[in-house]
């Protein structure tokens, strides 16, 4: 279960400007529209390639699992805390390096626990995830977005005639096992 602690309401994965000229915009009238365009197509994004693009800091939680827990999303940037929590919501903080190891990529991070440490509590780990800067976002993925946008600023009404495009640009971004 995932928790989102804080997240950038502000950012954008392409600037307005960008978006504009991918849309051949070539006035100031629509940009409040653009903007709001560029932060679903991102939300969009995210919803199906499962990576974090808006930075943010995220609790999850694992109430199954051993030893080796796959954090779910992409990339991730650090984590904060590793804590076990009880059944009555006590948490205790795990030192590091001796009590568990993490493996980040762009795909994804593993977290790893030393020995039988976990029992019956839940898992909590606390991370920062999500790209710090746009000019850091593959490519693909800003493409995806600005064609998400182009196609929703053109057919205002609910057409979508780019889906396959956007799908096709993020699908070697899906996050999936590792």
């Amino acid at each position: 279960m995932k928790t989102t602690i804080e997240r950038d309401p502000d950012y954008l994965a392409i600037s307005v400007e960008e978006a504009k000229q991918w849309c051949r915009i070539d006035n100031d009238e629509d940009d409040t529209l653009v903007e709001g365009l560029i932060a679903a197509a991102q939300s969009a994004a995210e919803a199906y390639t499962g990576r974090t693009i808006v930075p943010e800091t995220a609790e999850y939680a694992f109430d199954e699992g051993n030893k080796r827990y796959v954090i779910p999303t992409a990339p991730v940037i650090a984590i904060s805390d590793v804590e076990l929590m009880d059944t009555e919501g006590v948490k205790e903080a795990l030192p590091i390096p001796d009590s568990y190891w993490v493996l980040l990529r762009d795909s994804g991070a593993v977290l790893t626990l030393a020995g039988g440490m976990r029992g019956c509590r839940t898992l909590i780990v606390t991370c920062e995830a999500g790209y710090t800067d746009p000019a850091a976002i593959p490519q693909p993925i800003r493409q995806a977005i600005a064609v998400h946008v182009g196609s929703a600023y053109a057919g205002r009404e609910g057409q979508d005639t780019a889906a396959v495009t956007f799908q096709n640009l993020l699908n070697p971004y899906r996050v999936g096992g590792l």
